[in-house]
């Protein structure tokens, strides 16, 4: 019985005249493991299938011979495709906008593991026990938004603005330490388990509960995957559609008993704590009890103390200090003995012009928001007392309450430097605005559907004269999502 089973497939769908997707669906190494790699031209932009066709190749070539660690291999490989498309667009002026985006993974059923890099808005589930984990963050404003639950899954399909992407791979230069173009991880693929790749032109057609019914057929991987394209091409078939499958056909062993107390790890930024598995080591003998010597009551003890156990440390964590405040978006702590907490608040007053408040209180002066997505129904004011805002790990989307009166979302009245990480601002007419003596300094700020991201006013006898072009620090703004 073959441990691994693969199969891959791409279709051009209704719509496009051409295909800008491609797909790696081979051994490696071993006839257990697998590079799988779904890839995705961006569409609109000359060179997208040449794009996607550097980047199959440069992955290819460099996955060849193992030499490290599968993961460290796997971001390795894609930056080297990263840069092999920035330097061919730098050569040829006609493919000067080609880039792509794509999900890479290794799978290895000798160690039962999976390691995965993903840019853009393509995606990586996994299939077990009849439930499907999405184990990628999309990078797109959309994608941010429905993976933060403020939009459903049918929102965000019909979304005029799902193809927008904020993270590509080919449009500069790129290293492995680079911290915000890569996500990675690794995950047990555990026997049973079957991994889904796909390009948007899937999910954006087909629903998570439709991919579940097929993937649930005790067929093979070649007609799961024929199936869901002929479904995506019957509900519209508006882009390319790439399909990549793998299922861990190996036999459950006795570790598995073991695994079964464990929910999916999904990656993370930081690793929750595995439950306890038994290990053995090699060089010295060991004795285990046979598994009539455990009786239902111990074992059903000992998932009582792990299940404490690690509740009491997801509490001790959420609620340890540490040298950098993280606080809730409802709350905000001066010291150990006050706590502003928003009311409710009258439709003309923004929630978070309530927060901003707060933080004027705070000792360090800083904002630091947890929500992915934040409205606002009015500008955001930064004064002397406020110093720096911080959206969360994943960026804060910053769009206003009525479109039609979106005009400005911050504006700064400051006479020292102003601090803003992790955000993006889309859907207003001017994105900050400045007074004063303000310096800014701009980390990892996005502006989407801006007609000015930064402007300056400076005040002359209380007459305000606008000045366009101000200077700000290297990469303070980023540029505008790429259509995808």
């Amino acid at each position: 019985m073959n441990p691994l089973l693969i199969a891959g497939n791409t279709d051009v769908g209704q719509r496009r005249k051409d295909n800008q997707d491609t797909f790696i669906c081979t051994p490696i190494w071993s006839e257990s493991g697998a590079l799988l790699v779904v890839i995705d031209g961006v569409g609109g932009y000359a060179g997208g299938d040449r794009a996607a066709t550097i980047a199959r190749e440069s992955i290819e070539r460099y996955m060849t011979t193992p030499n490290g660690d599968p993961l460290s291999m796997l971001r390795e490989a894609v930056v080297f495709a990263n840069n092999q498309i920035n330097e061919q667009r730098q050569q040829d002026l006609r493919l000067a906008q080609m880039c792509c985006v794509l999900t890479a993974t290794v799978v290895d059923v000798s160690t039962n593991r999976l390691y995965f890099v993903h840019v853009g808005d393509t995606r990586l589930y996994q299939y077990r026990q009849g439930e499907l984990a999405k184990l990628t963050n999309d990078h797109s404003l959309v994608g941010v938004r429905e993976d933060a639950n403020e939009l459903t899954e049918a929102e965000a399909m019909r979304h005029p603005r799902r193809n927008e992407i904020l993270r590509e791979v080919g449009s500069t230069s790129h290293r492995v330490d680079d911290p915000d173009f890569l996500e990675s991880g690794e995950t047990d693929f555990l026997p049973g388990d079957q991994l889904l790749l796909c390009s948007d032109g899937l999910t954006d057609m087909i629903t998570q509960a439709q991919i579940k019914a097929i993937l649930n057929r005790p067929i093979s991987l070649d007609k799961q995957i024929d199936e869901l394209i002929r479904i995506a091409n019957n509900q519209g078939g508006n882009d390319n559609i790439t399909v990549v499958l793998a299922r861990n056909n190996t036999q459950t062993t006795e570790t598995s008993t073991v695994e079964t107390l464990t929910t999916p790890e999904i990656p993370r930024k930081k690793k929750r704590p595995n439950a306890p598995v038994l290990s053995v080591d090699s060089d010295k003998p060991t004795s285990r009890p046979e598994p009539t010597q455990r009786s239902s009551t111990g074992r059903w003890v000992a998932m009582t103390a792990i299940l404490a156990i690690l509740i009491a440390g997801m509490v001790a964590y959420q609620y340890w200090p540490s040298g950098e405040s993280h606080l809730p978006v409802d709350s905000l702590a001066t010291d150990s003995s006050q706590t502003y907490t928003t009311a409710i608040l009258p439709e003309n007053q923004s929630r978070i012009d309530s927060l901003v408040q707060a933080a004027y209180q705070t000792a360090d002066h800083r904002l630091v928001l947890t929500d992915d997505t934040i409205r606002i129904n009015q500008p955001l004011l930064l004064t002397d007392s406020l110093t720096a805002i911080f959206g969360s790990n994943r960026l804060t989307v910053i769009i206003p309450e009525d479109s039609a009166k979106a005009q400005l979302a911050i504006r700064v009245d400051h006479q020292g430097t102003v601090v803003l990480n992790n955000l993006i601002i889309s859907g207003f007419k001017t994105g900050i605005e400045t007074t004063g003596e303000a310096s800014l300094q701009l980390n990892k700020v996005y502006f989407t559907h801006v007609d000015l991201p930064v402007q300056a006013v400076v005040r002359q006898d209380t007459c305000l004269t606008t000045v366009i072009s101000i200077s700000v620090q290297k990469q303070s703004v980023s540029p505008k999502p790429i259509h995808h």
